[in-house]
């Protein structure tokens, strides 16, 4: 399992999911929650993948084809269409899509229609709390960090909205059974992955004019961890906040 996927799945079994449930994925994108939770829950079940980007749709699909899997289906769908299109289900499930909501509050209590009495509603966000401890001695790393942010609040992206969840989840009238936080932290054993981050963002952080092409090319791997060893310090990459809420 990819380190990204660890805190995901203790929240996941934390939080109740088992074999036989009818689990929502929503914000889906190429499955990689909806094909976790289809191995914790051994093949059983029912999981529904939703996205608002065709092409992730159509490679989500694609991949549970070549794996046969039956119990797993991907759709094209809007989040507030679910209920009325997708009946009901014991779960529902979202990995760093609030964040980029415009109104996260009415899409938990939307979303809250399409739970079954005592249901679960679980997602994991991303915050930048912490962004930019020990910047003098990370200041690639901390540049890097800091047009990832940016680039998400250009986005009209909220970069605190893990902090934020237990406000909305009870606002919403969830009961929250539980929510965590954990730093994601990176030396010079892990590695680090915001040169990877900022080439798969690259188009997005010149168009919001976070930085430029330029800017980008100044900061790769090898520079990072050569920073990463004559820093011999932890570079706290960001948050992972995770709640689950009950109907």
């Amino acid at each position: 399992m990819n380190e990204r996927n660890t805190f995901t799945q203790k929240l996941l079994i934390d939080s109740g999911i088992k074999e036989n449930l009818r689990i929502l994925d929503v914000g889906c994108g190429t499955g990689e929650v909806s094909f976790l939770i289809q191995e914790l829950m051994a093949g059983t079940g029912e999981i529904v993948g939703i996205d608002i980007n065709e092409a992730a749709i159509a490679g989500a699909q694609k991949t549970a084809d070549e794996k046969q899997l039956t119990n797993v289906r991907f759709m094209t769908l809007p989040m507030d269409a679910a209920a009325e299109k997708l009946g009901t289900f014991d779960a529902i499930v979202g990995r760093r899509i609030l964040m980029y909501l415009p109104d996260p509050f009415q899409a938990i209590k939307d979303l809250a229609n399409c739970l079954k009495p005592n249901g679960r509603m679980i997602f994991q966000e991303s915050d930048a709390a912490g962004a930019g401890t020990l910047a003098e001695k990370f200041p690639l790393h901390t540049q890097a960090q800091q047009w990832v942010w940016e680039t998400v609040a250009h986005e009209q992206g909220n970069i605190h909205i893990g902090s934020e969840m237990y406000s909305l989840f009870t606002k919403a009238g969830l009961t929250v059974k539980d929510v965590r936080a954990e730093a994601v932290l990176q030396t010079a054993e892990t590695g680090s992955d915001l040169a990877w981050l900022l080439q798969m963002m690259a188009g997005r952080i010149i168009q919001t004019g976070a930085a430029t092409k330029t800017d980008l090319e100044s900061i790769n791997e090898e520079a990072l961890l050569k920073e990463m060893h004559q820093a011999q310090a932890v570079f706290l990459r960001d948050i992972n906040f995770g709640i689950c809420g009950e109907k």
